[in-house]
């Protein structure tokens, strides 16, 4: 059977770079190739991160997820194979594939024959993921391609608070639709109590479970599995004057 390889980065779709690591991919393997987005923002690791979080449950096990966003290609960070939850990830140690914890494992890319012959520098997505991945893609095992490794790089996720908010966060994203996501998974704010979610100066009582309850802005959560807040038939982002890092802070509406 031919795995899935999925790709994830913030190489818009101006640039050839995507393409050249589909190709790439193809080029060495059986593989189906699809793309998950291809714009996450420039360099934003922690969105990309989040992103990962949401899509990788929908990716058949055994599936291969090539995710690059790597403002630091070419340094001396490294390369990384992460297995997680069934699936295999390929691409930079710098947090993006690597949750806060949980048990992964994780292998350097260390063996330069099994990249493309010539790296370049500054195209590690193509030069060195993508053989990985299609190798990968192909059966081959993760300790042929690289050494374990213990201590890969994680990122942070927000945490419950003691005090009064039951959790604070910020936007993280707008949609294309103005819906504004924020880095609150779900569990922080489903609770059996009504809640209160504030951002900037607007206040929206309780959850909703779709974009079209009412007409007033409504927090629901979305298919990231995060909070996120809307206006029906409206872009949020307009309506309430918000952007990316505007923070949210959710009470219970008691407090």
């Amino acid at each position: 059977m031919n795995r899935l390889v999925a790709l994830l980065t913030d190489f818009g779709t101006d640039d050839p770079y995507a393409g050249q690591v589909a190709a790439a991919i193809a080029a060495a393997s059986e593989a189906r190739v699809v793309s998950l987005t291809h714009g996450v923002p420039p360099h934003q690791i922690h969105l990309g991160a989040h992103i990962v979080d949401a899509s990788l449950e929908y990716l058949p096990c055994g599936a291969v997820l090539l995710a690059v966003v790597d403002p630091g290609v070419g340094t001396e960070r490294h390369g990384l194979i992460v297995r997680r939850d069934g699936r295999w990830l390929v691409g930079p140690d710098n947090g993006l594939l690597t949750p806060t914890d949980g048990d992964i494992q994780c292998w350097t890319l260390n063996r330069p024959e099994t990249w493309r012959s010539k790296v370049t520098p500054t195209f590690h997505a193509r030069d060195i993921f993508a053989p990985v991945a299609a190798r990968l893609a192909n059966y081959e095992r993760p300790e042929w391609l690289g050494t374990p490794v213990q201590d890969p790089v994680r990122v942070d996720r927000p945490s419950a608070c003691a005090d009064t908010p039951i959790a604070r966060g910020e936007v993280i994203h707008i949609d294309v639709f103005g819906n504004l996501i924020t880095n609150i998974p779900a569990a922080f704010v489903q609770t059996g109590s009504m809640l209160e979610t504030r951002v900037g100066a607007t206040r929206i009582d309780g959850l909703a479970k779709t974009y079209g309850a009412g007409v007033k802005p409504v927090a629901l959560i979305g298919s990231w599995n995060l909070l996120e807040v809307a206006v029906p038939g409206e872009s949020a982002a307009e309506r309430l004057a918000c952007r990316i890092g505007d923070s949210v802070f959710v009470r219970h509406a008691d407090d």
